[in-house]
């Protein structure tokens, strides 16, 4: 029989895969009121800047590339952690620590690129939304860790 622990995580990891599916704005598909609908569902989380997210057809996702690398960092993790969870060493301290990492990062790079040291492109902005999602993901598994022990 499986822990309450493990059920939660299964519903993290379903969860997270429809909202990244969600986010992507369906731009794999040729289907207009579907990218209208779900780039109506995320206005209030995303600026949606069409200059600052992936884009397919000729639509753009529903979210930033930052947003949507937090997304798919979070699923990805959810995902793989149901395979590894119970062997995740990390302490919530740790796990905390990499999340103020990945802020920092965050910040960072919005700041350098304010401030004109360099230009971040949809690349970059994934791969520290990423980071950021995978933090996150890390703090509930080593939590719930703690909580069940």
């Amino acid at each position: 029989m499986r822990s309450k622990p493990d059920s939660v995580f299964y519903m993290l990891a379903a969860v997270s895969g429809i909202i990244v599916l969600l986010a992507s704005g369906f731009v794999f598909v040729d289907a207009p009121l579907l990218h209208s609908l779900t780039r109506e569902a995320f206005r209030d989380l995303c600026h949606q800047f069409s200059f600052r997210s992936f884009s397919g057809d000729g639509s753009h996702m529903a979210v930033c590339a930052r947003c949507f690398g937090i997304y798919s960092g979070f699923f990805a993790s959810a995902a793989g952690g149901l395979l590894v969870w119970k062997r995740i060493t990390l302490t919530l301290r740790t796990s905390l620590l990499l999340t103020a990492l990945a802020v920092f990062i965050n910040i960072a790079d919005v700041g350098g690129n304010l401030l004109g040291f360099w230009t971040n492109t949809l690349g970059s902005r994934f791969f520290a939304g990423l980071f950021a999602g995978i933090s996150l993901i890390l703090i509930i598994f080593t939590a719930g860790k703690h909580h069940s022990n």
